[in-house]
């Protein structure tokens, strides 16, 4: 008897920008604070929720850059009940609390793989909607990466 085979359809999962503070001085960028609004919330008057998050980790090194923290490193304090990845279908504004400096992410873009099919009884099969774009205070990038550079004095 050989066993029938089917395909169906999966929603993926999206993928979280990447987002990395460089050029800090460790104790500039230990505390930061994220939130999020509905999209296309240009007047940003309030907040969907929102979250302090704080590195205790030491600094990592990305390519020959001991000075550079990534936002995935850092974990949520009691304060808040938002998440700490920012995500498509949102707008984003992250603060780094020690400079009161605001950064607007917002109009994330993913590529098309809002679906995939697999094969039924496949548990093991993951699939993530990438992203390709999106904009940092109303700059367009196309990355799935944000490095947020120290300001010059």
């Amino acid at each position: 008897m050989t066993s029938s085979c089917c395909k169906k359809r999966r929603i993926c999962d999206g993928e979280t920008l990447r987002i990395a503070f460089t050029g800090y001085d460790r104790s500039e960028v230990r505390n930061v604070l994220l939130k999020r609004y509905l999209r296309g919330d240009k007047i940003r008057t309030k907040a969907l929720d929102s979250i302090q998050l704080v590195n205790n980790k030491p600094i990592s090194t990305v390519t020959n850059k001991p000075d550079t923290s990534w936002l995935s490193d850092y974990t949520a304090t009691a304060v808040g009940n938002g998440t700490n990845a920012v995500r498509y279908g949102y707008d984003w504004v992250l603060i780094i609390t020690s400079t009161n400096t605001g950064y607007k992410i917002a109009d994330i873009y993913e590529g098309d793989n809002r679906y995939t099919t697999v094969p039924c009884r496949d548990g093991d099969t993951k699939c993530t909607n990438s992203i390709k774009s999106y904009s940092i205070n109303d700059f367009w990038v196309e990355s799935n990466t944000l490095y947020i550079p120290k300001k010059k004095p």
